[in-house]
């Protein structure tokens, strides 16, 4: 795995962090190619840890600043950007977290760090004065950058995932569908609302992996219609607002 040890300011003081860098492939593909692939990748790859059927549940609330800067900075192809969301996965609130993730050109990394649900609706509710005293560097740093740029909820977005890992290279495949939004930040938490399709018919395929991609893995999701896309489930669901 690509490993670069960089350097995060958190009021004055510089931490060093290791940031580790995955490569990442999108492309949009259709239903019919979807069920080809994964009649194809279910015979050959195991399915991800998530899964405890043949897809699970990703329901993450994006963030923004008042200025919507990340909105903008990937509209304008921005090779050096930045995210946070808060996720958890088949309605499990175990497994909330607050995550910031960034690229950097043709690379990128996550961080996450792990959120009680009574502090997951403090966020969204923007009193967030608790961060400050956290012992996570990463939620501190998601309180001096709120102070400092005003970030705000923005944006539900949920969807199916089917996954599949592979050992080699560190990769894993996803295809993403039946993606839904909503501009309501107090919907992520309510099973029972009804979100607006952003991707019909629809999916969305991504290979991740450290520095290479196996040769297996391109065979496996080599398709017809398969072409690289810059497409964002965060830019997406906004269009809807607008």
């Amino acid at each position: 795995m690509c490993k670069v040890i960089g350097e995060t300011k958190i009021e004055g003081m510089i931490k060093m962090e290791e940031r580790q860098y995955r490569n990442e492939k999108k492309h949009i593909i259709s239903q019919v190619a979807k069920a080809m692939l994964s009649s194809r990748l279910s015979r050959i790859l195991k399915k991800d840890e998530h899964a405890s059927g043949d897809t699970y549940l990703v329901k993450s609330l994006y963030f923004d600043t008042v200025y919507d800067e990340a909105l903008n900075e990937k509209l304008s192809g921005d090779p050096t950007r930045e995210k946070f969301r808060i996720r958890f996965y088949n309605n499990d609130i175990k497994f909330l977290r607050l995550e910031k993730k960034v690229k950097f050109y043709n690379k990128g990394y996550k961080l996450s760090a792990k959120l009680e649900e009574d502090e997951a609706e403090k966020i969204i509710r923007g009193d967030l004065e608790f961060l400050k005293y956290s012992n996570e560097d990463l939620l501190r740093e998601f309180y001096i950058k709120n102070r400092i740029k005003l970030i705000k909820p923005k944006v539900v977005i949920a969807y199916e995932r089917e996954a599949y890992i592979f050992r080699p290279g560190n990769t894993r495949v996803t295809l993403d569908f039946n993606i839904k939004s909503s501009m309501m930040p107090d919907d992520f938490f309510c099973e029972d609302k009804v979100l607006m399709t952003t991707e019909i018919n629809k999916c969305v395929l991504e290979v991740k992996f450290d520095q290479y991609i196996p040769d297996i893995i391109r065979d496996l999701v080599q398709i017809e219609e398969t072409t690289t896309t810059a497409n964002s489930k965060y830019v997406s669901g906004r269009a809807l607002m607008f």
